[in-house]
């Protein structure tokens, strides 16, 4: 694919150059057997424990995964690792005649654990595509033993807190699930997560969230807002390749993740004690590896001690980026009272004009070497979306191509 003058998708971003060029003329040996690859994990779980406010739950026990693979290793990995399966095996001193192995003594076979060991409870949380679609992720585990309930929102309005928080109290859900923020309609659900999470906390329930989409571009704390299972990927904010995703674990969690033991590739389990046994589950992505402790040293500190001043800068693009759409005439997605607060500094999502459809404007604007992203679900047609995190948080990348979006929209009479 020929690069364009312009990418603004709100991921995978756009990886810097000097990481391409790092990746090229850096030797990677075999992590499983070099010590310098699991020094590189732990900077990168050092950074990230500063980065998002992970601290506090460092010290009562928890600690920060991070696995090869694209950020939906993790969001899978996360669910078939605290939710128990509803089988196990038990001795049985004889098979039926018809059994291969019939009569054979100290046989294994399989059995169901007893409804009131395995029920296990989901509230899924949501206004947007994943955080709606995280029922769909659950439900298609096939598991018998998992209830769910959803509090679901139109996709245009807040999370309904209020309904969740009583869900909570009421129904007593054993794990409940949100997106921070919703990248398809560009929706920042902090104030739900907050208190959402606080209410988790005074019950039994682990609080699971995606926080693929803000962090890195916006405050993201992990133990104040009591998140058991955080989720983050490589390629949103840190501007990495699709590579790895990374996982925040609160001692609650652990907890659960020991007494269901799932062990599969994307389980969390075999990572919990890497550190202290210098041994990695698998073969790591090494390069990836160093490529995300680069750009966590290099634009957030090793401390963060640099991250105020990158969503300051975060907020001050998307902040230009929401004031241009509106004077071109174009409608916000986000731009009805009580809801403008949800914008997030890292993706604004914008309402396609009634005149055209996303498809014909996307093709318009790619003539002219510009690509945002479209949307999904229910809002395919409606919306489209200027990526503006991580490497793309850049004022200059960004009037250029709203430059070329006011174009377009004035040669075409869009509004």
């Amino acid at each position: 694919m020929e690069a364009p003058k312009a990418s603004f998708v709100p991921g995978p971003t756009v990886v810097p150059r000097y990481l391409h060029e790092r990746y090229a003329s850096t030797f990677y040996g075999s992590g499983d057997l070099q010590p310098e690859c699991m020094q590189t994990y732990r900077d990168c779980c050092a950074s990230l424990e500063h980065l998002l406010s992970f601290q506090d739950e460092k010290r009562q026990g928890g600690s920060i995964v991070i696995m090869s693979g694209e950020g939906m290793v993790g969001l899978w990995g996360g669910l078939k690792s605290v939710i128990p399966w509803p089988f196990r095996y038990e001795h049985s001193e004889t098979l039926p005649s018809d059994s291969e192995g019939a009569g054979s003594e100290g046989q294994q076979v399989l059995g169901a654990v007893p409804e009131s060991e395995a029920r296990y409870k989901v509230l899924c949380i949501g206004n947007g595509v994943y955080g709606c679609g995280m029922a769909d992720m659950v439900k298609s585990l096939r598991y018998p033993n998992i209830e769910v309930q959803t509090v679901d929102s139109e996709w245009d309005r807040p999370v309904d807190v209020k309904r969740a928080i009583q869900s909570i109290e009421v129904w007593k859900p054993d794990l409940v699930t949100i997106v921070h923020c919703d990248t398809p309609t560009g929706a920042l659900n902090t104030e739900a997560v907050n208190a959402i999470g606080k209410a988790c906390s005074q019950s039994d329930a682990l609080f699971y969230v995606d926080v693929v989409s803000s962090a890195g571009a916006v405050p993201v704390d992990i133990s104040g807002w009591n998140i058991d299972i955080g989720l983050l990927g490589s390629q949103k904010a840190f501007s990495c390749e699709p590579s790895l995703a990374i996982v925040t674990v609160s001692a609650k969690a652990w907890k659960q993740i020991e007494k269901v033991a799932y062990t599969g590739y994307d389980a969390l389990l075999p990572f919990k004690d890497i550190e202290k046994g210098n041994m990695f589950p698998y073969t790591p992505l090494w390069s990836g590896l160093d490529a995300l402790n680069v750009q966590l040293k290099t634009i957030f500190g090793a401390k963060a001690q640099l991250a105020q001043s990158v969503y300051e800068k975060h907020e001050a693009v998307a902040k230009y980026c929401r004031e241009r759409v509106q004077k071109m005439g174009l409608t916000l997605w986000w731009d009805q009272d009580g809801t403008r607060s949800l914008n997030s500094a890292s993706v604004t999502a914008i309402r396609v004009p009634k005149s055209t459809t996303w498809e014909q404007l996307d093709m318009k604007l790619r003539k002219e070497g510009v690509l945002f992203g479209g949307s999904y679900g229910h809002t395919t047609n409606a919306l489209f979306r200027i990526g503006h995190m991580g490497s793309q948080a850049d004022l200059e990348g960004v009037t250029y191509a709203l430059d070329v979006l006011e174009k377009v929209v004035r040669q075409e009479g869009l509004v």
